[in-house]
């Protein structure tokens, strides 16, 4: 049976198209990225058939690596869906009973919980980046548009996941927590940029002649 056929039988594609807050971006940021990594996965097992001895000596470890990201990803899927939905039930629970410090601090505790999963898909993503680099590093030019669509799925979960991060900061009181999570937000900088170089080196092995 075709990916394609599979696609059309199964609704989790529904479940994103249907009128509820989840799941939504966060969750779809994971699924972007978690694309990404089996097509690093799938690059580098074909690619261990008629690389050099010393790339294929690298290749399996580095399918190896993508697995591990893609279920890692997986699971943050479903995981963002679930913090979301807990946040949005505490957050309105604190506004019925407002004044009552025990429900704003849950309140908080859960937009912080809401904000770590988004944050941590985007550190995923940015893992992946990574081995896509070390990847497109070894000249499988006939696979070239395979790592590039890579490379667009794992920039799609880094800037979603980011994205989702950079809208819950701004509705967390100011807080040692909010602090950690806007300093590993901005440690991802350098992860963006490479996901720019990225793109653009193996745009130039797609078009190359």
């Amino acid at each position: 049976m075709s990916p394609q056929n599979r696609l059309g039988e199964h609704a989790w594609l529904d479940a994103y198209a249907a009128p509820t807050v989840t799941p939504g971006g966060g969750s779809a940021s994971a699924v972007a990225a978690a694309l990404g990594c089996a097509l690093l996965a799938m690059t580098a097992r074909i690619g261990a058939r008629k690389a050099e001895p010393d790339a294929a000596g690298r290749l399996p470890g580095l399918a190896e690596e993508a697995d591990r990201l893609r279920t890692a990803l997986v699971e943050q899927e479903r995981t963002d869906a679930g913090v979301y939905e807990r946040m949005v039930a505490t957050v309105r629970a604190a506004r019925a009973t407002e004044g009552d410090p025990g429900a704003a601090r849950a309140a908080e505790a859960a937009r912080a919980d809401a904000t770590e999963v988004p944050l941590a898909t985007a550190e995923l993503a940015a893992d992946g980046l990574r081995l896509a680099t070390e990847l497109a590093g070894m000249d499988l030019d006939r696979m070239a548009s395979d790592q590039l669509v890579a490379a667009h799925l794992l920039r799609a979960g880094l800037e979603g996941g980011l994205s989702t991060v950079a809208f819950n900061l701004r509705r967390m009181a100011p807080t040692p927590v909010r602090d950690d999570l806007a300093a590993r937000a901005g440690g991802l900088k350098e992860a963006r940029r490479m996901a720019e170089a990225l793109q653009e080196r193996l745009a130039t092995m797609v078009e190359r002649p």
